[in-house]
């Protein structure tokens, strides 16, 4: 009967043991997964190459005043395109304000189309009334976009230095960080780092 008791003891013993274990696996999964979570915006279409020249587009902005796209000049542009129903899009939109306050010599446009009055909506609600944003399916066609939230940045020479699907605020800032790696995104920069031959001492 003590045996018994004993063996009972263990074995809640060894229950106990087991859901501890498993909880802190369950824990360093999720810091493991928050660590190899995508480095960096993702190309998922092929359009306009990076490196190469921006597509020149001129488009109205909801003042009806043109805006110059792809051209030459004294700044830089990000394009992010977005839509009113895309909760992602409207999620990012506090950090593009903080990375057009921060940057220096950077134009933001807010690129979308359909809907002027859903549009007017998210504008108030976003607090976007003095930003640059054009209602154009011309823009969106013509850097071929796919899929939102995306974004694409342009030097001041007028060429396309990044591009992507941004789905956090690590992917916005990884368009910048490419330009510095000298690569088009962070994805083929670390690409290139593991294929990269070892250094090799002599035999």
């Amino acid at each position: 009967m003590q045996a018994l008791i004993v063996s009972n003891i263990l074995l809640w013993l060894l229950l106990i043991v087991s859901s501890l274990v498993l909880l802190g696996l369950i824990r360093q999964i999720g810091v493991l997964h928050s660590r190899i979570a995508p480095a960096g915006a993702l190309m998922l279409d092929k359009g306009i190459e990076v490196g190469q020249p921006a597509p020149q587009v001129t488009a109205a902005d909801r003042f009806g005043r043109p805006i110059n796209i792809g051209y030459a000049g004294e700044r830089s542009t990000l394009l992010f395109f977005l839509s009113p129903t895309c909760p992602i899009c409207k999620s990012l939109i506090p950090a593009i304000k903080a990375i057009s306050r921060s940057a220096k010599d950077l134009d933001v446009i807010y690129v979308s189309d359909g809907d002027a009055a859903e549009h007017d909506k998210l504008i108030a609600q976003a607090g976007l009334e003095k930003s640059s944003y054009v209602v154009s399916p011309e823009i969106g066609m013509t850097y071929q976009i796919g899929k939102l939230p995306y974004a694409a940045l342009i030097d001041q020479a007028g060429i396309l230095k990044a591009k992507g699907l941004v789905n956090s605020r690590e992917h916005l800032d990884s368009l910048f960080e490419t330009e510095l790696l000298g690569s088009s995104t962070l994805q083929d920069y670390m690409k290139a780092q593991s294929e990269s031959p070892g250094i090799h001492t002599p035999s």
